[in-house]
């Protein structure tokens, strides 16, 4: 995976005045995520994620945080919000997910982290990252949109999306004489 350079931890302030603290993912970080989860709702809607099963969820949320790198939306020492984004090979197409924990959503908490995550990914060489999201939800395409993900391909029950990334420029500006 890509060494990811950049400023840690990232202070926010959210839209209802609270001190948002974003950071990378740790091994420790590990239960309080599932509790993220255990408590999230509603379960299983996006694409049947997060899993409703404890079991499942569990081994879907092992296997994000051993593949994706993620970052994680902390208040107060609580877990309230996880984007990740498959840096495995940046060459390919990325996906990219992200969760905000009820009570912290419409506060621009997931716009910022998707505005993150597009930066890392740019430093990160990617050309283009995409998601899944279910069509009814008008809250998270509002936050993709901001974020210039744009739709691709028909409309169904979950549509795909995705982003284009600006190649990292490697032109030297001449300068007029």
């Amino acid at each position: 995976m890509s060494e990811i350079t950049f400023s840690w931890p990232v202070k926010y302030k959210d839209g209802k005045g609270r001190s948002i603290l974003i950071r990378p993912y740790t091994d420790e970080d590990f239960a309080g995520l599932k509790k993220m989860y255990d408590s999230f709702e509603p379960k299983g809607i996006e694409a049947g994620i997060p899993p409703v099963e404890a079991q499942t969820r569990d081994k879907w949320l092992r296997s994000i945080v051993s593949n994706f790198y993620t970052i994680l939306a902390t208040y107060r020492g609580r877990i309230i919000g996880h984007a990740g984004l498959d840096l495995s090979n940046p060459d390919l197409c990325p996906e990219y997910l992200i969760f905000i924990k009820q009570g912290f959503r419409d506060c621009g908490i997931g716009t910022f982290m998707t505005k993150l995550m597009k930066k890392l990914a740019h430093q990160s060489g990617c050309k283009k990252i995409w998601l899944t999201v279910r069509s009814a939800n008008t809250r998270a395409i509002r936050v993709f949109e901001k974020a210039q993900f744009q739709f691709k391909g028909g409309i169904d029950i979950q549509r795909e999306m995705e982003l284009l990334i600006k190649p990292r420029s490697s032109r030297v500006r001449r300068k007029d004489t």
